[in-house]
């Protein structure tokens, strides 16, 4: 039997009416795109660079500390000059430090710099405590931080005179 007309399917589907999206939410859509383009292009053009003052106190103690990993996941920090192991951070120790570390690590990776050149810890009248990466320029302001971060980095110091202080 054949029939010469329509299908009843291809019928079915002609009046089915198309289904639309309201212009309200099309336009809402559109808004978000566009903010989320405008956002990226903001933050990718802006990159300004925030200088930070010079401490304006005297040195009170300094230190060139190096980082090396140890089995088990621990890290030995080191006295960069003498050589002398300071602190043994075992794994699950010393968060604060390590991911300190690892950010001034990250910044060598990508300047290319591969170097076991110690970190110049450094703390001075003012209060201010920086983490100095000497091969990259790179200082981490580590006051910020709080007090109880602050002290797990003052604890590496040789004599952190007025270091008490520091930490009220």
């Amino acid at each position: 039997m054949e029939t010469t007309g329509p299908s009843p399917l291809a019928n079915s589907a002609i009046n089915r009416p198309v289904r639309r999206v309201s212009d309200r939410l099309m336009i809402l859509i559109m808004v978000g795109l566009l903010f989320v383009v405008g956002a990226v292009l903001l933050a990718r053009t802006t990159d300004q660079v925030v200088v930070v003052p010079e401490p304006s106190g005297e040195l009170l103690a300094s230190r060139v500390l190096s980082f090396s990993d140890a089995p088990d996941g621990q890290i030995v920090i080191s006295d960069g000059e003498s050589g002398a192991s300071i602190r043994i951070l075992k794994s699950g120790e010393g968060s604060f430090i390590r991911g300190v570390v690892r950010s001034l690590v990250r910044v060598r990776q990508q300047s290319g710099v591969f170097s076991r050149t110690g970190f110049l810890l450094t703390l001075y009248a003012d209060g201010r405590l920086i983490l100095l990466d000497p091969l990259t320029t790179q200082a981490i302001e580590l006051a910020a931080f709080g007090p109880t971060n602050t002290g797990e980095f003052l604890a590496l110091l040789p004599s952190p005179e007025g270091a008490t202080a520091m930490l009220d």
